[in-house]
């Protein structure tokens, strides 16, 4: 693959399309030919995870020297092709422009409630970043997308909020509220982010104390014992009582454990 065109025939060939996005991300100050360019667009939109995050890669590496690339990447995102949309989301998102990872701010979003795990957990990173620029805006979205009908978006969102150390009465209720969901998974969220609620500690402890006591997820108790050694206040006679109980008659030895290093860690305050 001596030249850009060889480049833009290697991507469209499955048997070498990843070693041409491989060049392409190597060589990033290399102009693409319009060809070139215009398969590598295609890539963001493949069927194949390793194709789309190397496209991705490749455009991250490229753009910044490359208008032509840049404006590809927001015709992506503002184009039909939703498998297309996140990876380039993420290829704007990591430019370091913040105003490019504005415009990606809603494909990010979005793709917090993806069902595959390493996409939401790549969006969470880059919308954290975000947050950390536009901080009043991301968590606005982010208390919003908290109190969400979808499941994953919330749990991600209250991790989101969790990295981002956000407070405030509305994201207590949004925890409350999630802390009482259906769904374990995301009680353990609500949990997580309970940690980093430095301004309603005592009311944080309380929904934690909540879950030690009454959910009916083994996990989700033990969860709540670890946010307690981490969050309760020593002198609390109630919140002691429950963590020695858990200690002492829980038949869960991973319980036991987690309520033994709880009491361990409040008596260090």
């Amino acid at each position: 693959m001596s030249d850009s065109t060889d480049i833009a025939a290697a991507l469209l060939d499955p048997a070498r399309t990843l070693e041409a996005l491989t060049l392409i991300a190597e060589n990033g100050k290399a102009q693409l030919s319009p060809a070139a360019l215009e398969a590598l667009a295609r890539c963001l939109g493949s069927e194949s995870k390793a194709v789309q995050r190397r496209a991705a890669d490749a455009f991250a590496a490229i753009a910044p020297n490359d208008h032509r690339a840049q404006a590809k990447l927001h015709d992506v995102l503002g184009g039909s092709d939703l498998r297309a949309r996140w990876p380039a989301a993420y290829a704007l998102a990591r430019l370091g422009d913040g105003e490019h990872a504005h415009q990606a701010a809603d494909a990010l979003f979005a793709a917090l409630a993806n069902d595959d795990g390493d996409v939401r957990w790549a969006a969470s990173g880059l919308v954290v970043r975000l947050g950390e620029a536009n901080r009043e805006s991301v968590i606005a979205r982010l208390l919003a997308l908290a109190r969400n009908d979808n499941l994953i978006a919330r749990r991600m969102a209250l991790y989101c909020l969790r990295d981002l150390r956000a407070n405030g009465p509305e994201l207590l209720e949004a925890i409350e509220a999630a802390s009482r969901a259906d769904s374990p998974h995301l009680r353990l969220a609500a949990l997580a982010a309970l940690v980093r609620l430095d301004d309603a500690r005592d009311a944080a402890a309380e929904v934690a104390l909540r879950c030690l006591e009454s959910d009916s997820d083994p996990g989700v108790r033990r969860a709540a014992a670890a946010t307690l050694g981490t969050i309760a206040n020593s002198s609390s006679p109630r919140i002691r009582a429950a963590l020695e109980r858990a200690a002492s008659t829980s038949g869960d030895e991973s319980m036991q454990r987690a309520a033994r290093s709880a009491l361990a860690r409040m008596e260090q305050r």
